[in-house]
């Protein structure tokens, strides 16, 4: 169950999202314009300042009961949790003049039974480092925090204990550096036809931070964490684009069909958050051997491959689009597996994983290994359709823009207490099932420029919300124990657990953290400019009216091609909430200070 943490990617708050990083103005290489390139490039220091939880117990009613949302490992305030270096090189050829010259190979398209327009092609590198693993405090540059995990290995389940040097080299290979070929496609326009062909990111929708229509490419949380923005995390896919331009058609005017095919095997939650990172949701942070995860990703083929289309149109003075989605989200399914009957009995049977162990979970059966873990966890993408559509007009009397967006969510993932509760399910079977349900997602934005001369007599502030409901159709309860004292079983929660329960018969039975049948969301950002545009102050807030707050100051100092950026990133919550799960992060405000340079 360790990488479950990783649901939280599709809908975690990127703060920095909200404000926008600026693009880079590329440089022309050569003398007529057709070959650019891009750099933009930045390091930051981010510093925690508050302890992060270390799993003080709960309190309910007269009760105080045990608590596992600690974050592993411990840090204290005041020391660093990122230290990111990022570059990213965009390398952009337009090859217009040299199929009309016949350049070598070339020439073969002049053969065409149609003439190519705006062809080109587009390479991006992107590199990233982060040095917290490397001279960071020693939670996170030593093993220190993890050897007591050493000491504790579940006897009665003849458990061993968890290998520590591999955990680290795992944390090591996802979050310490990573660099890759980002992107690389061809395009070209011939007609009314534009094509797009290679490894690409392509975004619909009107929404900012979270998604809705833009359920395309997957998140990565992996490396970063999830204060980074969206256009960081986002994964290309092997895919392509077509947009078919029709033009007027009766009252609608500027329409198009645009779709697109991706036959990739990238999901979210490959590879997970690591244990060590400072990232991790809690009570998922530390390795662990009781409970084994296994991934499994879709096919790279056309059976398993995502694809969509969407029509966009303008009507009086309104642009609308609708869409259809079939895709895969961030969010796994997950299914345990475990022995049936209760009490446990030792599990270590000395055997090696299987290569596939995608078997029903027998216990000790001498043909289905269980690799010393009395759990298994699969965690799979189930296909997930999308229907929706978006509405956005300008109200210049008043230098506003309105942005909705509505979309339904067929067969994603979702859990109850039931599913991850083999203390419930055990009982039984020796599953707890797995799950899916349907949502309806709605967003209300609205984006407007005003005078508030008192502060800033020179330049207007710009100030952009938006308001975000999701319903779940047939949730399960929401009650979180029933008369008797225990776990209600049949209760939407996320894959998060807040307290271990004394029950009679057992040691500690699991409650996880409900998720409600509607979650309101607000966003809000302001932002507005001093000394003709060095000065750019902002100040980012987000509300989940489950009860959780993120507020941000912060202030960027242009003096080109240099950039100064220092926020400061506040997540307040009381308890353990469902919805946006920002409350999952309550312990981790920070200040970054950040310099970037752009070319």
């Amino acid at each position: 169950m360790r990488r479950l943490r990783v649901w939280l990617a599709a809908t975690l708050f990127g703060v920095g999202s909200l404000a926008g990083a600026r693009e880079a103005v590329a440089v022309s290489l050569d003398r007529e314009g057709t070959m650019k390139l891009g750099v933009r490039t930045y390091v930051n220091a981010r510093v925690g300042t508050e302890n992060t939880h270390n799993g003080v117990p709960n309190r309910v009613g007269s009760r105080i009961l045990p608590s596992t949302s600690g974050t592993f490992p411990f840090s204290a305030a005041g020391h660093l949790r990122q230290n990111r270096f990022f570059i990213e090189a965009e390398f952009d050829h337009r090859i217009d003049r040299l199929i009309q010259e016949g350049v070598g190979p070339l020439s073969l398209l002049q053969g065409l039974p149609f003439r190519l327009r705006n062809a080109g092609y587009h390479l991006t590198y992107r590199g990233e480092f982060d040095g917290i693993y490397d001279w960071g405090p020693r939670e996170y540059s030593t093993a220190d925090f993890f050897e007591p995990l050493l000491r504790f290995p579940i006897a009665a389940l003849n458990q061993t204990a968890p290998d520590i040097a591999a955990a680290r080299r795992h944390l090591r290979k996802v979050a310490s550096h990573r660099e890759r070929l980002f992107q690389a496609y061809l395009e070209a326009s011939t007609g009314r036809v534009f094509f797009r062909l290679g490894r690409q990111v392509l975004s619909w929708g009107e929404a900012d931070v979270f998604q809705l229509l833009d359920h395309i490419n997957p998140l990565d949380s992996s490396f970063g964490g999830f204060l980074i923005p969206l256009d960081e995390r986002r994964v290309p896919l092997d895919m392509l684009r077509l947009q078919y331009r029709i033009g007027t058609l009766g009252p609608l005017s500027d329409t198009f069909l645009e779709s697109f095919l991706a036959v990739d095997n990238k999901v979210g939650f490959i590879p997970a958050i690591p244990p060590g990172s400072p990232w991790t949701l809690p009570s998922f942070g530390a390795p662990r051997t009781e409970v084994r995860t296994f991934s499994f990703a879709p096919s790279r083929s056309l059976r398993d491959a995502r694809g969509g289309v969407r029509m966009v149109f303008n009507l009086e003075d309104a642009t609308f689009s609708v869409a259809y989605l079939s895709t895969y989200f961030d969010t796994p399914a997950a299914q345990l597996f475990t022995v049936r009957g209760l009490p446990i009995e030792a599990f270590n049977d000395g055997k090696p994983c299987p290569i596939d162990p995608r078997f029903p979970f027998r216990g000790n059966d001498p043909t289905r290994n269980n690799c010393g873990s009395p759990v298994h966890v699969h965690l799979t993408a189930p296909r997930v359709q999308v229907f929706g559509s978006t509405v956005t007009f300008a109200l210049p009397q008043i230098y506003s823009v309105f942005r909705s967006e509505v979309a339904y969510f067929k067969d994603e993932p979702a859990f109850t207490q039931r599913q991850f509760d083999p203390f419930l399910f055990g009982r039984d079977g020796t599953t707890g099932g797995r799950r899916l349900r349907d949502s309806i997602n709605l967003l209300f934005g609205w984006d407007v420029n005003f005078w508030l001369r008192l502060l800033n007599p020179n330049n207007t502030f710009f100030a952009t919300t938006q308001f975000f409901v999701k319903h779940i159709r047939n949730a399960a309860g929401s009650r979180v124990f029933n008369p008797d004292g225990t776990p209600n079983p049949d209760r939407e929660v996320l894959p998060v657990i807040d307290t271990l329960l004394p029950q009679l018969g057992v040691p500690l039975e699991p409650v996880m953290v409900s998720q409600p049948a509607t979650s309101l969301l607000q966003t809000l950002l302001l932002t507005t400019s001093y000394r003709g545009g060095q000065v750019n102050p902002s100040f980012a807030l987000f509300y989940d009216w489950g009860g959780a707050f993120v507020y941000q100051p912060g202030v960027t100092l242009i003096r080109d091609p240099f950039r100064l950026t220092i926020d400061y990133s506040i997540l307040d919550a009381h308890r353990l909430k469902g919805g946006s799960g920002i409350s999952l992060l309550r312990d981790r405000d920070n200040v970054q200070f950040r310099i970037d340079y752009v070319i």
